[in-house]
């Protein structure tokens, strides 16, 4: 019999599996829309490296596989759904940057144009290979 404590457990790791695998997926399509080339190496990779550093046996590894696989369809259709959501708040701020540099002068234009840079490249994930 499974107790109610090993229930909890069960639970909170696959909702902290499901996150992060939730995660890694959000994170590909956003770069994807961003232009860079899809990298379907690059993910299982990292699921990889995930699985080493948690040192899952064989048995383990095909067991997590199947919880992400079963999952994945209903991921999707709720990334589908706010798909649309996404693009229109990439519209917003797109238009709310475009006011902003409407009123700025040809030199604060140069530096906030600056600043965006800096803070996009802050923003992407540091990868050491």
């Amino acid at each position: 019999m499974i107790t109610p404590s090993f229930k909890g457990k069960l639970l909170v790791f696959s909702v902290f599996f499901l996150g992060i695998a939730s995660g890694m997926l959000l994170t590909n399509a956003l770069k994807l829309r961003a232009g860079e080339p899809k990298s379907a190496d690059r993910a299982k990779a990292d699921v990889t490296k995930f699985y080493d550093y948690l040192a899952l046996d064989e048995a383990q590894r095909v067991q997590m596989k199947k919880i992400t696989d079963d999952i994945r369809p209903e991921i999707n259709k709720i990334f589908k759904q706010i798909r649309p959501q996404m693009d229109q708040i990439e519209a917003l701020r797109k238009e709310s940057r475009n006011q902003m540099r409407s009123i700025l002068t040809d030199e604060q234009k140069k530096k906030y144009d600056e600043f965006s840079e800096a803070m996009r490249n802050k923003q992407k994930p540091k990868r050491t290979n």
